[in-house]
């Protein structure tokens, strides 16, 4: 958003924002054990009441740290507990108030110091030519590596606060002449407070951090190219690991030829078009996820898959460490390599693509299966969907959740998009009446408005509507009025 003065924008700082106890409770699970005494849990009785008319009862408990969680459906299974940051005093109603109303850093920094447990990294820009990026998080103070389940019998790993905003990380006019964050890690391996194990993977920050390098100024039309940007630093790092295993396969048949041919030729580049992208996104999620499928067992192994985030980073420390314990089948007598990983993958991709788009390898173009479909609450109802025009699509989309226009898909339901940017906006702090904006949807959620998904077509264009901010400039523009009349209040 912006005011008048300044701008701002928010990508996630991934705060690892929750931890686990393993308590023990007494015998009727009325009590737990706690620096060297039994204390009362705080015992709750809610009742739910469905749509259906019925009632029941559910008991909740908490100990001083949080509630419960676990339903003890197993017999043995261990009591926890949890902290949760969500739980924390956070204000963001007065950031978001005094944002609007900042008209300098000092001011913009006084408006995030509140907004605790949505933590973002908020970036800055203003009319006077400043640019900066603050992180606003709730970053718990803890000992620990944050990644265990705690002894829950002693104050030693419980929160001792969160960290002050002040020790908090912040750039202002920083030297390299800009400021960038993509939910990744904004912080060097020195900063003195944990913050997480599992930020998004480096490859579209560093893509943007590419483009922004290209030339000493950059303009509008530079900064629309970055917001339709589908080449992929991902693909083009993986790409080459898997061609350096795929060159010494001498036993390729014809299809996987061609397939191999493809990647060899590739750009790197995710366009509608590329049947190299199709081969990629394929490939690299086989391989993914034939590096644990053997390890775990169904159950954990389904839970596991939608996990794209920890399979990547995963993926990265196997790749510093070729002889990790997860690369070998443990279902297999044999020892497999790295490359007997990618071969396997490999052929399972272009099994897979010849099920799907046929054994012309030509018709394996990205967009035939990685497609976006706008879709209306209702519009599970066919015959709604049918007569109100409530869903759009599906819309044949380029990229990845890897491309800096990101269209992320899920691993549990293959290629059709189900995140992407919800808004692109470009800010002129010289005008602001030169600014420029577009949603994937449009201005009214209503089916029958004209306006309904109005703005899809210029989204997926990768084009912008005016986003005019002056009385003037607004009142010229408007093409409704409303004129609000209350009736008057009698005392």
């Amino acid at each position: 958003g912006h005011n008048d003065s300044i701008a701002w924008g928010m990508t996630n700082v991934m705060v690892d924002d929750l931890d686990f106890y393993a308590e023990k409770l007494n015998e009727d699970s009325t009590k737990y054990w706690f620096d060297g005494a039994w204390h009362d849990l705080n015992i709750k009785k809610e009742t739910i009441k469905t749509k259906e008319g019925e009632e029941f009862e559910e008991e909740l408990k908490f100990t001083h740290r949080g509630p419960m969680v676990n339903r003890f459906k197993k017999e043995k299974e261990t009591p926890l507990s949890i902290r949760w940051l969500g739980n924390e005093m956070s204000n963001e109603i007065r950031t978001v108030y005094l944002l609007n109303h900042a008209r300098n850093w000092s001011d913009f920094r006084n408006a995030v110091s509140t907004f605790i447990s949505v933590s973002q990294n908020i970036v800055y820009a203003d009319v006077d030519g400043n640019i900066g990026l603050q992180c606003s998080a709730g970053i718990p103070i803890r000992e620990g590596s944050g990644i265990e389940i705690y002894p829950g019998d002693s104050s030693k790993y419980d929160w001792k606060g969160l960290v002050p905003f002040e020790e908090l990380p912040y750039e202002f006019n920083p030297e390299l002449g800009y400021v960038s964050s993509a939910n990744n890690k904004t912080v060097s391996n020195d900063y003195p407070h944990y913050i997480s194990h599992w930020f998004a993977t480096s490859g579209r920050i560093d893509r943007i951090r590419e483009m922004l390098e290209e030339k000493p100024l950059l303009g509008v039309e530079d900064f629309k190219a970055m917001h339709s940007d589908f080449h992929s630093k991902t693909a083009e790092s993986m790409t080459k690991v898997f061609l350096a295993t795929l060159e010494k396969v001498s036993d390729l048949n014809e299809t996987e030829q061609q397939a191999f041919d493809k990647l060899k030729e590739w750009d790197y580049t995710l366009t509608r078009e590329s049947q190299a992208a199709s081969v990629f996104e394929v490939l690299y999620r086989k391989a993914m996820l034939n590096l644990v499928k053997d390890d775990l067992s169904e159950e954990l192994f389904n839970d596991i898959r939608g996990e794209r985030m920890l399979l990547e980073n995963l993926m990265i420390n196997v790749l510093a460490d070729k002889n990790s314990e997860w690369i070998d089948n443990v279902k297999t007598p044999e020892k497999e390599t790295f490359d007997d990983l990618v071969v396997q993958s490999f052929k399972e991709t272009v099994n897979e693509l010849e099920t799907e788009l046929g054994p012309d390898v030509e018709q394996w173009q990205w967009g035939k299966i990685h497609t976006f479909t706008l879709s209306h609450p209702l519009g599970v109802v066919p015959i709604l969907d049918k007569v109100l025009k409530l869903n759009r699509g599906p819309f044949e989309v380029p990229g990845s959740y890897h491309t800096v226009c990101p269209y992320s898909y899920s691993f549990t339901n293959l290629y059709k998009t189900n995140h992407g940017a919800s808004q692109r906006h470009i800010f002129d702090t010289q005008d602001w009446n030169r600014s420029q904006t577009v949603i994937p949807t449009g201005t009214s959620g209503i089916p029958a408005s004209e306006f309904y998904l109005d703005q899809t077509g210029l989204y997926l264009d990768n084009r912008y509507h005016p986003d005019p901010f002056g009385k003037a400039e607004v009142e010229n523009k408007a093409k409704f009025s409303m004129t609000l009349k209350p009736e008057a209040i009698e005392e």
